[in-house]
């Protein structure tokens, strides 16, 4: 596909209506309200989370706000033409289709899936230190090359963005329900949020097959990055063991992170292990999190846990309830720490508030023994007043404990 067919507002004058729908994501407000900063602005996010559609969707407002449609190039490098091209040979491309000088008139650059074009960091480095009238944005899902060098390259010179899959209050604003109060609107919200837990992808949130919900997140999420994204960007990579390792953390989310045992088990250097745990990291696929010690208000990596970028991803793979409620909540609470000492354990520290995830409807004495021991030992020392179990359907406070449903938690947070 050829520039100006990417870029069809420069004859149209308008961005058609299938590249940019009304219907806007949350982080949309935040990136629009950035496009007069003088920065690069970085997109990065997990595949199928919308980050083209953002890019049209600014695209359009800023043809609304009376923006000239010639100043504005769009080019995806998911087009295998444009990936062997220099980002400055497709703005003089540009110059000789619109008959403007890209060096002197003011230039709006949004450069899609940006990680696949080779040179792309010193190509964007050069263009923002050199023509100051060229505004970029840039987007990627492979975030491991487009994450790590761009902030080494262009520190400095870049904010940067994580677009998500769809939170509950995002899904509900797709489907057209506005719903300020859970109470009020409780049997609605959680009949919704049962959809919503298998549908966290805007493609997919009107999708009735859950065989075909599972067959998407496995072929146009996680294997195209196992099988396109990551061996492009990177030498010698070993596929057979990054599905083996999609396999073990997708279908049992909270394992305790340990290489001897891991390496042991499939044959592999604890080298070639921890490479390969950094590519499903970093192209949002696993997250990891660490054994917080309150004590010294630090952190050990020989207890690291990992999880499931998201519940969804383990869909295809036979996901438990509990295990997909469990990382649902760390998803919301983007929690970098979880807490043990010896037997005892507390599932995530926001911050150091503790959330424990019980997704029963009886919740008995003995399930909350973790969360008084840690608020007796620790709730004085770091100034927490409440902590918090997340159950499938009960609601109270228990002294300083609040027992929140998991609809009630994603709709408003602790």
């Amino acid at each position: 596909m050829q520039l100006q067919d990417l870029s069809h507002w420069w004859t149209e004058k308008q961005v058609r209506e299938k590249f940019a729908p009304e219907t806007k994501r949350e982080l949309l407000r935040q990136i629009e309200g950035d496009l007069g900063r003088r920065q690069i602005q970085v997109i990065a996010g997990l595949r199928r989370t919308g980050k083209s559609t953002i890019i049209y969707q600014m695209i359009k407002h800023l043809i609304k706000s009376k923006t000239n449609p010639l100043q504005i190039i769009y080019c995806s490098f998911d087009e295998p033409e444009l990936q062997e091209k220099r980002i400055e040979d497709i703005l003089k491309e540009y110059s000789v289709i619109t008959g403007r000088d890209y060096k002197k008139e003011s230039v709006y650059l949004f450069l899609d899936e940006v990680q696949k074009s080779k040179n792309w960091v010193s190509s964007v480095k050069l263009i923002y230190d050199n023509l100051r009238n060229i505004k970029m944005v840039i987007s990627g899902s492979a975030s491991l090359n487009l994450m790590v060098d761009a902030k080494k390259s262009l520190a400095g010179r870049a904010i940067y963005y994580e677009l998500k899959p769809l939170s509950f209050k995002e899904f509900l604003h797709f489907k057209g329900i506005n719903a300020g109060n859970f109470l009020l609107y409780r049997e609605m919200l959680e009949k919704e949020f049962g959809n919503y837990l298998l549908r966290p992808f805007p493609e997919i949130i009107n999708e009735k097959d859950v065989n075909f919900i599972k067959s998407y997140i496995r072929s146009s999420v996680i294997e195209p990055i196992i099988l396109k994204d990551i061996p492009k960007e990177f030498e010698d990579v070993d596929i057979i063991l990054l599905e083996k390792l999609v396999n073990i953390f997708m279908s049992n989310p909270g394992q305790c992170l340990s290489f001897d045992d891991l390496a042991k088990e499939l044959g592999r250097a604890k080298k070639t292990l921890y490479t390969a745990l950094s590519y499903l990291e970093f192209s949002f696929l696993i997250r990891k999190i660490l054994n917080f010690r309150p004590s010294i208000r630090a952190a050990s990596r020989k207890l690291s846990k990992i999880y499931p970028y998201h519940p969804c991803l383990g869909l295809p793979f036979g996901i438990q309830p509990d295990k997909f409620a469990e990382n649902l909540v760390l998803f919301e609470l983007d929690a970098k720490y979880y807490w043990r000492e010896k037997e005892k354990e507390i599932d995530f520290l926001k911050e150091t508030v503790p959330v424990e995830v019980k997704y029963k409807s009886d919740v008995k004495k003995d399930d909350l023994r973790w969360v008084h021991y840690f608020m007796q030992k620790y709730g004085k020392t770091l100034k927490i007043k409440k902590a918090f179990v997340v159950t499938k359907d009960i609601e109270k406070e228990e002294g300083d404990i609040m027992l929140i449903p998991l609809a009630k938690f994603c709709f408003q947070g602790i």
